[in-house]
Formats: C-alpha cells, structure tokens, sequence
C-alpha cells in the first residue's frame, strides 16, 4: 500500500579517495500533501568513522541563509549510523551539501 502521506527524496553522495571531502545531491523528487519532505535524516555512507566531518550547504542564493546550522561538526561515525537532515521542501527542492574533513 502506498502512503498518500509519504514525501520522496532522491540523494546521491560521491566521496573522494581519501574520505576527505564529499558531495550530497539532494533533490525533491515526490510531494504529497505535506510540506516538510524530509523528515528522516539522510545516511551518507564511505565517509571514515573516525573522522569528524564539516556539512555545509553550497547551493544558496546571494543574500539567502540556509536553514541549516552553519558549522556544525559531526564524527564520520554519526554521519554513516544517524544521519544529517539536508531540510529539503516545497521552498528548498535542492539542497547541494559539501562535507570536509576537520582536522
């Protein structure tokens, strides 16, 4: 049975050798009378466990702040097991994330 109240996203995360640096595509892809799409985290697998990573959004407009926490550090370990909220919704479609190690 299909949930009518179900929102859809798609994301795909490349990782460079080294687990250094990431990029997350997030997109809306289904919405179905609800606003808020993503209401489960997203995991982002091939990050190192034992690295702490930076997310930050890279696809906001001049003169726009993005609605998630600038800074925010986080373990390789959380990233893979919790996951991050990339907040994507009827007024953010696409949410492009770039994600750095912190050394």
């Amino acid at each position: 049975m299909v949930n009518p109240y179900q929102n859809d996203i798609a994301s795909v995360m490349y990782v460079d050798k080294d687990k250094t640096k990431a990029v997350v595509f997030n997109y809306l892809v289904n919405n179905r009378f609800n606003i808020t799409a993503t209401k489960r985290p997203v995991v982002f697998n091939g990050l190192d466990a034992k690295k702490k990573y930076m997310v930050k959004e890279i696809n906001v407009y001049p003169g726009i702040e993005s609605t998630l926490k600038p800074r925010a550090v986080f373990s390789g370990d959380f990233l893979m097991k919790a996951g991050y909220n990339p907040d994507v919704n009827l007024k953010r479609t696409s949410v492009i994330l770039e994600i750095n190690e912190v050394k």
